[in-house]
C-alpha cells in the first residue's frame, strides 16, 4: 500500500503520513507521534518508519516538518490531539477516527506522549526507546495511565534501557502492557527499510489496540516478535 506525506495547511507545525489513497480504508485511528531528540524534522529521523505505520491504514500526526531545524514542544502534541478530534468525520477527514488515538513517541518524544497522561482521548501509548527521565516521577507518570502501553526497548545499551524497564514494572496492575528489547542500542531501526524491526512491531500494535486487527496480535502472543529477535515480558494482554 503506497503512502504520503506533506504538511497541511490547517495545522502547519505538524506533518500528516497518511495512505495515498484514504478511501482504500473504511476507517482510520490516529498516531501522534514525538521525534527523538523532539526533534522538528519527523522524516529525517524517523520517515520509513512512520511511512510504513501510515500504510496499514492510520493517520499518523508527527510533530514537525520534513527540513525543520528546530524542536518541538508537548504542547504542539496536545495541538494535534485536538486537530485530530476536531477535524475526523468532517470533509476530506470523514473516515478517520479519533475515538481510536494512540499517543507515541522515541526518545524525547516518548516524554512528550508521556505529557499526554491525563488526556482522555488518548487510547493507547507507545514508547520508544523512552522512559521517564526522573525516578521520583515513574509512579506518578505511569499511575494515571489505564490503557494498554507498549514499550519498545534496544536493550542494554540503549540510554533509556533502564528508564524503558523501570516504567514498565510500574504500569498499573489490570492495564495492558508490553516491553521489547530489541539489541540495537538507543537508534532503533527506524530508517532501516519499512522501519525494519520496529516498524514491523510498532505497526502491528497499532493495528492491534486501534484497529482492532486480531492477526496482528500474533506478532505479541504467539511468538512472532520472538521470532524477529525481540527479548520481551508483558502483562494483561488478554485484557485487550
Amino acid at each position: 500500500m503506497s503512502q504520503t506525506y506533506y504538511v497541511h495547511e490547517s495545522l502547519p507545525e505538524h506533518t500528516l503520513f497518511h495512505p495515498e489513497n484514504l478511501s482504500d480504508f473504511e476507517s482510520l485511528p490516529v498516531v501522534v507521534w514525538g521525534n527523538g531528540a523532539c526533534s522538528a524534522d519527523p522524516v529525517a529521523g524517523h520517515g520509513p518508519f512512520l511511512e510504513e505505520l501510515a500504510s496499514w491504514g492510520i493517520l499518523v500526526i508527527a510533530l514537525g516538518t520534513p527540513g525543520n531545524g528546530g524542536s518541538t514542544s508537548n504542547e504542539q502534541m496536545t495541538q494535534a490531539i485536538d486537530w485530530a478530534s476536531v477535524n475526523a468525520g468532517q470533509g476530506e477527514w470523514s473516515n478517520i477516527d479519533a475515538t481510536q488515538l494512540a499517543a507515541a513517541g522515541m526518545s524525547c518524544g516518548g516524554t512528550q506522549a508521556y505529557a499526554q497522561n491525563q488526556d482522555s482521548r488518548v487510547t493507547a501509548f507507545g514508547i520508544f526507546n523512552s522512559g521517564t527521565l526522573d525516578p521520583s516521577q515513574t509512579d506518578a507518570t505511569l499511575g494515571a495511565i489505564n490503557v494498554p502501553i507498549f514499550f519498545f526497548l534496544g536493550g542494554p545499551t540503549d540510554i533509556a534501557y533502564e528508564n524503558g524497564m523501570r516504567d514498565y514494572e510500574a504500569v498499573n496492575a489490570g492495564v495492558p502492557s508490553w516491553v521489547g528489547n530489541f539489541d540495537v542500542g538507543h537508534g532503533g531501526t527506524y530508517l532501516d527499510p519499512d522501519g525494519g524491526v520496529f516498524g514491523t512491531a510498532g505497526q502491528s500494535y497499532f493495528r492491534w489496540v486501534l484497529r482492532g486487527e486480531t492477526e496482528a496480535s500474533a506478532y505479541f502472543v504467539d511468538g512472532g516478535a520472538e521470532a524477529d529477535g525481540w527479548q520481551t515480558a508483558s502483562k494483561d494482554l488478554g485484557s485487550i
